[in-house]
């Protein structure tokens, strides 16, 4: 089985591994054990290669996965969310905190131990308050009406402060993003908290 995101290819390996070709493999393998060893829930990387990451393979959705199967958990994904946001920027990182920059429901796998962060691509220090307004324009802008209404479910978790605190940066990395449709540009450059 071959899956493809926006910027990778994830293959299963057929031996519970799966293969993450793109990226940036050694730094992405670093970032997600340095999370990891913080007690922060990302896959178990077995193996890096210059092509790729061979990482454990995780049975379940992705979190849109599992809010299009059961909509009436939407505010309960929306609250592991803001905590996976708050657990991470816990962790220090060159004298900042560990940013994930694209943690959004495509990139949490809902496993029977718990929720998953992968993609580790866009990672690296920073202020969280980023991270935040960087999720929330994803949502807003990216994942239709459902992702709108987990947008606004997630301004009211995390608060208004802090999406306006870190909106700007995230907006001008958001319009930076190759992978970025024009039409997604559009609604991130109009969308205000």
């Amino acid at each position: 089985m071959r899956m493809e995101g926006r910027a990778s290819l994830v293959t299963d390996l057929g031996d519970g591994t799966v293969l993450r070709r793109g990226g940036q493999p050694q730094r992405e393998a670093r970032l997600m054990e340095l999370a990891g060893s913080h007690g922060f829930p990302v896959p178990r990387v077995h193996e890096v290669r210059a092509d790729g990451l061979v990482m454990e393979r995780i049975d379940g959705p992705t979190m849109a996965g599992a809010i299009r199967r059961r909509p009436w958990h939407l505010s309960r994904h929306v609250a592991v969310l803001a905590d996976l946001h708050e657990r991470l920027h816990r962790i220090p990182l060159e004298g900042a905190s560990l940013l994930h920059r694209d943690l959004h429901p495509e990139n949490v796998l809902v496993s029977p131990s718990g929720p998953l962060v992968i993609d580790w691509t866009n990672a690296g220090p920073g202020d969280g308050a980023v991270d935040l307004a960087l999720t929330w324009l994803i949502l807003a802008t990216s994942g239709g009406a459902p992702g709108r209404l987990m947008a606004a479910l997630f301004r009211r978790k995390v608060g208004i402060a802090a999406l306006t605190a870190g909106l700007q940066e995230a907006r001008a990395y958001r319009l930076a993003d190759p992978n970025v449709t024009d039409a997604e540009r559009r609604r991130a450059r109009s969308l205000t908290v």
